[in-house]
């Protein structure tokens, strides 16, 4: 009796065959793939350093325009408006130049953990890409399912990765998470701050200036909109962040013990989020004193 197969869908028919059918079946074996996923993982990695590298300059180029003294054209405005003692501009003021130093910080650490990352898998064979058991990683801080710290992350053992994503989650998810949020965050922050210094530099023209800032805040809700509808693995931007950190937080409480690092790098992130606030709610700044300017 023939059985025809000609009504059952190709997606279900794959579905039918295991990891290691399909791989028999395209005539390679689980070393050939994972050298596949590899060579994926280097381009991709190599895709967030190189424009990370290039926003990280121009950041350092741009970051302390706004606390420089003013123009001699705008001076006279701003001495009748107020703006050395007004606030609302010294918060934007401040704002752009934390965001500036925010977007740096971001990009820094992406070039950091993606030169660490091509470095593994320069060196990287397929013996240790295999997943390895929890139990054989002794890190009783992590789930039991999922291990998920260090440069060099451990899934419980699982059937053969079916993408380049699920290589890198299986071995590299940290890394994967923090390079995708931090380099895409960065990216964010370098707008809103660019939106803002927008916003400044044609403050003496309030239309203009609103129509530039509210384009670039365009930008980066479009930026935002399209990370959600791309960040499938972890169902959007905000459940990468939530991830992220989580991964952060263990990947600090598996570190405890080596050193007294994850916990000075824990209080320093603390201290930071403490430090803005504050000095977003009483900034104390001026450009320069009226007492020195006479403009009648």
């Amino acid at each position: 009796m023939k059985i025809s197969t000609q009504a059952i869908p190709q997606s279900s028919l794959l579905e039918l065959i295991s990891p290691s059918g399909l791989l028999s079946i395209r005539g390679g074996s689980a070393e050939k793939v994972d050298s596949i996923y590899i060579r994926s993982a280097v381009g991709y990695f190599n895709n967030l350093r190189v424009p990370a590298a290039v926003l990280t300059s121009i950041i350092m180029k741009e970051m302390f325009t706004l606390q420089s003294t003013p123009t001699a054209s705008m001076k006279k405005w701003d001495v009748e408006h107020g703006v050395a003692h007004s606030k609302r501009w010294r918060i934007l003021r401040y704002s752009y130049l934390l965001l500036m130093v925010l977007a740096f910080s971001l990009e820094t650490f992406t070039i950091f953990v993606a030169t660490q990352v091509l470095t593994e898998l320069a060196t990287a064979s397929a013996l240790r890409m295999i997943p390895l058991a929890t139990s054989e990683l002794n890190l009783s801080l992590l789930d039991q399912e999922k291990v998920s710290g260090g440069f060099f992350a451990k899934m419980a053992a699982k059937t053969v990765p079916q993408s380049m994503v699920d290589f890198l989650i299986a071995n590299f998810e940290f890394e994967y998470a923090t390079c995708r949020l931090y380099f895409v965050t960065g990216i964010l922050c370098f707008t809103f701050a660019t939106a803002l210094r927008v916003r400044y530099a044609l403050r003496k023209y309030s239309d203009l200036s609103m129509s530039g800032m509210c384009c670039l805040l365009a930008v980066a809700t479009g930026m935002l909109t399209y990370t959600n509808s791309r960040t499938i693995t972890y169902g959007g931007y905000v459940n990468l962040l939530k991830r992220q950190l989580q991964l952060s937080g263990r990947f600090l409480l598996s570190h405890v013990r080596s050193g007294p690092l994850s916990v000075i790098t824990a209080i320093l992130a603390f201290l930071t989020v403490v430090y803005a606030i504050l000095g977003s709610v009483s900034p104390e700044f001026a450009y320069f004193e009226l007492d020195d300017v006479d403009e009648k």
